[in-house]
């Protein structure tokens, strides 16, 4: 064996690592808009993308209502619902927020933000509370 052929394997090895090293970490650094289940919800904060989805496990004894605001800081218009329901347009430039109850039972709620009609990228700052 010579030393050519030692060197050529070591730099496969390596690049080999580094590529299987590398790769896993791409999902940590990966952006979600996919919130956590939480017993209460609030968030704020601010989106860019092309939709912005939060979900929530929520219950009534953490409050009756839901609040979801947003300013459209973008360039298209933003339509936003909760659980498919309660949608709003906002034009770019304008805020505004949509309400929802909040059901007995423990149950999944879902708020979004999507650019509307032709598709796009959207730019929101939002808010997002359960309130009594």
């Amino acid at each position: 064996m010579n030393l050519k052929s030692v060197f050529k394997g070591v730099v496969s090895s390596v690049l080999v690592f580094g590529l299987i090293a590398g790769t896993s970490t791409i999902p940590a650094f990966a952006e979600s808009t996919e919130s956590s289940s939480k017993d209460n919800a609030t968030e704020s904060g601010s989106y860019s993308g092309t939709e912005f989805q939060a979900t929530y496990r929520l219950k009534k004894s953490n409050g009756a209502k839901l609040n979801f605001w947003i300013k459209n800081t973008g360039k298209v218009s933003v339509k936003i619902s909760i659980n498919g329901g309660q949608k709003r347009t906002l034009a770019p430039g304008k805020s505004g927020h949509i309400s929802a109850p909040v059901g007995s039972l423990s149950s999944d709620y879902k708020f979004k933000a999507v650019p509307t009609p032709n598709g796009g990228k959207i730019s929101i700052s939002f808010r997002i509370a359960q309130k009594a």
